[in-house]
């Protein structure tokens, strides 16, 4: 097991070209974007890209987009090098998450898994909301969430994770609705009035259960 790892925002473009090399690996190509909407969110989003290394080796990737004017984060992509799954590097990373001097102003960070009572990967579904769950995270609880549609698909159902500083059981519902109004607008450069947005905004309770 990996013990420590050190995590830095990426600077340059070696850094970013490690990086990406994760991404493109770790992922299948329907849960990845381009490379170039990546690099549009970083710039014109200030959405920011972390590398974590272990004796220098790059273990790690992550984009997190910190939302404006609140103090949550949101988790859009993680994932670990091949050769160092299952060593402890990715809790180590969502344990260290409000640490990292970029963060420090921020109390939670919210994210999206897939639902594990849909597709034909349920195991591996359930497998990763276990991995949140060990680091902290709880489950939004009350109303339905979906991604936006790519490409013709149809809106993939999701479930909403939260891991914030101090261990909370309720969030306010006013409070998520404008920070997933944000993560539509400036992540998916979806529209304030788009269709799949407003049917979740509304579907959204005054309190919201964490679980």
């Amino acid at each position: 097991m990996i013990e420590n790892i050190d995590v830095s925002e990426v600077k340059s473009d070696t850094e970013f070209k490690e990086a990406i090399e994760i991404y493109e690996e770790a992922f299948p190509e329907g849960e990845k974007r381009p490379v170039e909407d990546i690099k549009r969110n970083i710039e014109e989003n200030n959405e920011k890209m972390f590398i974590a290394r272990h004796n220098g080796d790059p273990v790690l990737f992550s984009m997190i987009w910190p939302v404006e004017d609140t103090d949550f984060l949101f988790l859009d992509y993680i994932a670990v090098g091949k050769n160092y799954r299952g060593q402890g590097v990715g809790s180590i990373f969502l344990q260290k998450i409000f640490d990292i001097s970029e963060n420090v102003n921020y109390n939670h960070m919210i994210f999206e898994v897939e639902n594990p009572e849909e597709g034909d990967n349920k195991k591996q579904r359930s497998e990763r909301i276990k991995f949140y769950r060990r680091a902290g995270a709880k489950t939004m609880t009350g109303f339905k969430y979906f991604l936006p549609p790519r490409n013709g698909s149809k809106s993939q159902e999701m479930k909403l994770m939260m891991i914030s500083r101090k261990n909370i059981g309720k969030v306010n519902g006013k409070r998520i609705q404008s920070t997933l109004s944000q993560i539509y607008t400036h992540i998916y450069n979806r529209s304030s009035n788009d269709k799949t947005l407003n049917g979740i905004l509304d579907d959204i309770p005054e309190n919201i259960t964490l679980e």
